[in-house]
């Protein structure tokens, strides 16, 4: 598992630049403007406080999956949980507040989004000032925000750059004495502070605690290597009981997924001379020249916290017969057309280099190892045969064939926010940069481009459509988005796009709906 630190974007810099310097203006007059840009402020606050939330939930969801595959993992994915639970509960406890806030001072029909009393310089200090119940709500806040930061501090023991910032970010800190005259940070915060204001800073607040939480959470994700052996790449590998079945039998295989580290492969040792490594492995070449059963041994150690480890014995065992013609598609028994189709042909006992090969219906190249074959143009529904032939003693011997269909690809599946149809938050819609075609379930790797679309949705009775000439939302479709209330739907159609053989596709439209 892997991590790093998340610098603030510069985005995220502006908002809290402009958040202080409205703050320092509550000491002026407050203006109508200066109300407004505090409600800007606000939402861009939320916005990127959203954005957060949607990030850390991918961290949350790696961690779970990682605590299934390895118990080392299920230690630090329990202290996430802690600072999940508080950070929810932290947030939840400010939007609680917030809410009373526009409840008392505009009344239960108003809501964050649409209260009145913007200037309202009284009803915060009420609130969170007074002492209905003997205990302050500023007070409850500072002790919530005390207990959350102290626990993230307990989990980073060691970090002290990471400790640095949460004891600023989440600091509760009585602010120095001006003028000769000290005020608490309650005070500071909500003593004669207008609605809108207090709005901002309550947001900020919760916007800390979402940063806070996704730097401890990652931290938690990078300790989880300390101590072990480093791998930083995966992939699939098979260990079968023998290379040679006889008709009737059984052919049995171990499977598993191997981890190695590509930047300290392992050294494999194989009659004195070290063997070359690639994505892991040793490559181990044997000629084949004697029939039958033939063996061999190797030594392999690989790099550890403390260096090299003892050399591992490892052995295996082969068989050599007589040349016959394998033909193996790397994807599936199907070309596609249009699209380079990766094949691997080999015969026992005959080097690669001396394999000649045909394809009907299609144009092929060698690469590495392996054949890429590309139909030919308008062959879609056809076959293609690959017939191998080899020189055995100065004459040409067919060592056999293959057939493969030959298929169009299929259209991609137009997305945005990774779903096609269905529910889905306007925060979320909007978060969104425009729209991707989706190769859904298609064993090529293949990007589409999307090259248009069109938004529609009901405004006034209206049905009001906007377009754009790429894959990106305009402005105005994200008006239409913006304006849009929670149950409308909003239609994305008349989508284009072009494939890796520059034919323009049609695609399924998306219907949404606010949730």
């Amino acid at each position: 598992m892997a991590g790093g630190n998340c610098p603030e974007t510069p985005r995220q810099k502006m908002i809290g630049m402009m958040y202080l310097f409205l703050t320092a203006m509550l000491a002026l007059n407050v203006s109508a403007e200066l109300l407004n840009a505090f409600i800007l402020v606000d939402r861009s606050i939320l916005q990127a406080k959203e954005s957060v939330e949607l990030k850390n939930e991918e961290m949350y969801r790696q961690f779970a999956e990682g605590a299934l595959l390895n118990p080392r993992v299920e230690e630090f994915y329990q202290e996430a949980l802690q600072v999940r639970e508080k950070a929810d509960f932290l947030v939840d406890y400010i939007q609680g507040i917030k809410i009373l806030l526009v409840h008392t001072a505009d009344g239960p029909n108003y809501t964050l989004e649409n209260y009145k009393s913007k200037n309202n310089t009284s009803v915060v200090g009420q609130l969170l000032l007074s002492e209905p119940s003997g205990r302050r709500r500023s007070d409850t806040l500072k002790n919530h925000i005390n207990d959350y930061r102290e626990l993230l501090s307990s989990l980073v023991v060691g970090d002290t750059a990471l400790i640095s910032r949460i004891n600023t970010n989440l600091s509760t800190a009585d602010p120095e004495p001006r003028g000769g005259v000290q005020r608490s940070w309650e005070d500071e915060k909500f003593y004669y502070v207008p609605m809108a204001g207090s709005m901002a800073m309550l947001s900020q607040i919760q916007a800390d605690v979402r940063n806070m939480e996704a730097d401890v959470v990652r931290h938690l994700f990078m300790r989880v290597d300390e101590g072990t052996f480093r791998f930083n790449k995966i992939g699939p590998l098979v260990i079968p009981s023998s290379q040679h079945v006889m008709r009737g039998d059984t052919y049995r295989a171990e499977i598993m997924m191997a981890a190695y580290d590509d930047e300290f492969p392992p050294r494999v040792m194989f009659n004195g001379q070290e063997l070359r490594t690639q994505d892991g492995r040793g490559i181990l070449e044997i000629p084949a020249s004697r029939l039958g059963d033939n063996s061999w041994q190797a030594e392999i150690s690989i790099m550890g916290p403390e260096g090299w480890t003892t050399p591992h014995q490892v052995g295996g065992q082969f068989h050599v017969m007589e040349p016959n013609v394998v033909v193996s598609p790397t994807k599936m028994n199907v070309f596609y057309e249009g699209v380079e189709n990766p094949v691997e042909i080999s015969a026992p006992g005959v080097p690669s280099e001396r394999l000649r090969v045909n394809i009907s219906n299609a144009t092929h190249t060698r690469r590495g190892n392996e054949y890429i074959v590309q139909p030919n143009a308008g062959s879609a529904g056809r076959e293609a045969v690959v017939t191998v032939t080899t020189e055995i003693n100065g004459r040409m011997q067919n060592l056999g064939s293959r057939n493969f269909r030959i298929n169009r690809v299929p259209n991609p599946v137009a997305k945005v926010g990774g779903v096609s149809e269905g529910a889905i938050a306007r925060q979320v819609l909007l978060a969104q940069m425009g729209i991707v075609a989706d190769m859904e379930n298609f064993d090529f790797d293949l990007t589409f481009r999307v090259t248009q679309f069109r938004v529609s949705t009901v405004q006034r009775g209206f049905m009001v459509d906007q377009r754009s000439s790429n894959n990106m939302f305009t402005e105005e479709q994200k008006d239409l988005i913006r304006a849009a209330t929670r149950g409308q739907r909003i239609i994305i159609d008349d989508i284009r796009a072009v494939g890796p053989d520059g034919r323009t596709r049609n695609l399924s439209s998306i219907t949404l709906t606010i949730d």
